[in-house]
């Protein structure tokens, strides 16, 4: 595999502003990460104290996976005071969208430059959100099916879907087995796929749990970076979080507050709002089988699904007893995060990197030093079928990416059309708007016959402007294999209107390139950009 780099029209101005160290912007940041001063600053930072038990934590976590040289290596450094690049994602349904596979790319690609570049081992770790409870966001998939040119949504379909977080959840085997069966029905079958469907079956009867099952996958295919994986949900974890948790306990009002001036003065400056939510502690309870948020309301803190009420102490009573009860919201986890690992950046999502902004203060008042903040590698997959499509009907790779086929599909259509009777129709509209314009200056005055010449010209419009559409249609379906090849090309590079890696899962590469596809020895070598990166088969 080959790799380049391309230059896409940005419509993310917040990213623009990053590569720019935009002044108001960088107030809502504590690191411009265009700074090689931030750099220096954040890999020289004192250690937390919190390595070794974190270490540990990890370690165990880890313990049912088959460790590589390099994973235990990190688990030594880690314990030892190293810094982490550090990402997360939710646990999706067969690794979910590609984008979290070059989300842990980026983890790894920004380390290992780090690491180079300051002779000392910078970890890349990867979070799993496994206290999200929006199954929604997670039990679904897509499968490009090569004969129909067409993508095809599986999904795992349950009638009680888990209202706790999914870390709780232990999806029933059989249904997963026909879940992966359905996925890979669609998908064309390659020298590779009796692996890759073996190793998921191996999976998911090994493992019960939803996120196990993401946390395996993941691991058989980046072990080999030494990449670390921590469930955001993990007891061990959430023992360790304890003194922090207390604190946002006992401070919550303070946090709510700082957070909401943060995102008063955001909106000041022209930036859009990102974290919608009305609590104003920013924690959730695990009680009656349901992750519930709490919101402190008349003296007392209360529950989202129920009418249950605790007053502070009963609430550091919980902590004490049963911590990991209690969970973390969009306001908090980035806190949480910062204040376990001794990070020097952390690299998300174009959505994640600008709630970070609106954080500012609250890392402030916690005393709590905000890591550098950075977006993840955007990264597609360029097929050499693909390619060929794209010379043989004279695209622009770059154009596709960013808008799509439509517009050079109706060109196309339009190229093998009649010129002659397209200008034909719009001839008879003209004349038409002309004899109407006739026929309304006859009868002006009269509101009747306006009305009825009127909606008479709007039938004969409609009539050319239906003539014209059912005419190019005919078009189309006479091309029906150049039609074919255009919806090939747009659903391999803009996937349903976006970018190809919000769209396809990494089991779909690994089926049509291999297990080790994205392992050391196959994947091309990366370097951390803003810039678009093309994989070429």
């Amino acid at each position: 595999m080959d790799c380049k780099i391309v230059k896409l029209n940005n419509d993310d101005q917040f990213i623009s502003k990053i590569i720019n160290s935009d002044d108001k912007l960088m107030q809502f940041y504590q690191f411009d990460a265009m700074s090689k001063e931030s750099y220096k600053i954040k890999m020289n930072a004192s250690p937390n104290g919190r390595e070794k038990k974190l270490a540990k934590v990890i370690q165990s976590y880890m313990k049912d996976l088959t460790m590589t040289d390099q994973q235990e290596a990190h688990i030594t450094s880690l314990a030892n005071g190293a810094k982490v690049v550090i990402g997360g994602q939710q646990a999706g349904l067969f690794g979910g969208p590609l984008y979290t596979i070059h989300k842990i790319f980026s983890l790894i690609t920004l380390s290992q430059q780090l690491t180079k570049e300051y002779q000392q081992t910078v970890v890349p770790v990867f979070w799993i959100a496994g206290e999200d409870h929006d199954f929604d966001e997670v039990n679904h998939t897509y499968a490009f099916n090569s004969q129909e040119a067409q993508l095809h949504k599986i999904k795992y379909h349950t009638m009680t879907p888990p209202e706790s977080n999914v870390s709780r959840f232990n999806p029933d085997q059989s249904q997963m087995i026909e879940v992966l069966n359905d996925y890979f029905r669609q998908l064309r079958e390659t020298e590779h796929s009796k692996d890759i469907y073996q190793m998921c079956i191996n999976i998911i009867k090994k493992y019960s749990n939803w996120t196990d099952m993401f946390k395996v996958l993941l691991h058989e295919i980046f072990k080999d970076y030494g990449v670390l994986f921590i469930d955001a949900q993990n007891h061990a974890l959430r023992q360790l979080e304890k003194p922090l948790l207390k604190e946002m306990i006992l401070k919550h009002q303070d946090i709510d507050d700082a957070f909401r001036n943060n995102q008063h003065q955001t909106l000041e400056n022209g930036f859009s709002q990102m974290i919608q939510t009305d609590t104003n502690v920013h924690l959730f309870l695990h009680e009656d089988g349901m992750r519930q948020l709490l919101t402190y309301q008349d003296g007392v803190f209360q529950l989202s699904k129920s009418t249950r009420t605790y007053n502070q102490q009963q609430l550091l009573d919980i902590l004490e007893h049963e911590p990991e009860r209690f969970s973390n919201n969009v306001v908090t986890r980035p806190i949480m995060e910062e204040w376990l690992f001794n990070t020097v950046a952390f690299i998300g999502g174009p959505s994640e990197i600008k709630y970070w902004a609106e954080l500012h203060d609250v890392f402030q008042l916690l005393n709590i030093e905000m890591p550098i903040v950075l977006p993840r590698l955007r990264i597609t997959y360029l097929y050499h079928r693909t390619q060929k499509l794209l010379n043989q009907y004279h695209l622009q790779l770059e154009h596709v990416i960013a808008n799509g086929i439509e517009e050079d599909k109706q060109k196309f259509i339009r190229e093998q059309a009649s010129e002659n009777f397209l200008n034909e129709i719009e001839q008879m509209k003209h004349q038409q708007e002309k004899l109407y314009q006739s026929l309304f200056n006859e009868v002006k005055g009269n509101a009747n016959n306006e009305n009825l010449v009127t909606k008479n010209n709007e039938i004969h419009q409609r009539q050319y402007d239906y003539l014209k559409k059912r005419y190019l249609l005919n078009i189309e379906r006479e091309n029906d294999i150049s039609m074919r090849q255009f919806r090939e090309i747009n659903n391999h590079l803009h996937a349903m209107g976006g970018l190809q890696e919000r769209i396809w899962n990494p089991l779909q590469i690994m089926n049509d390139f291999g297990k080790d596809v994205f392992n050391p020895s196959t994947y091309p070598p990366l370097s951390y950009t803003f810039d678009h990166i093309i994989i070429k088969d």
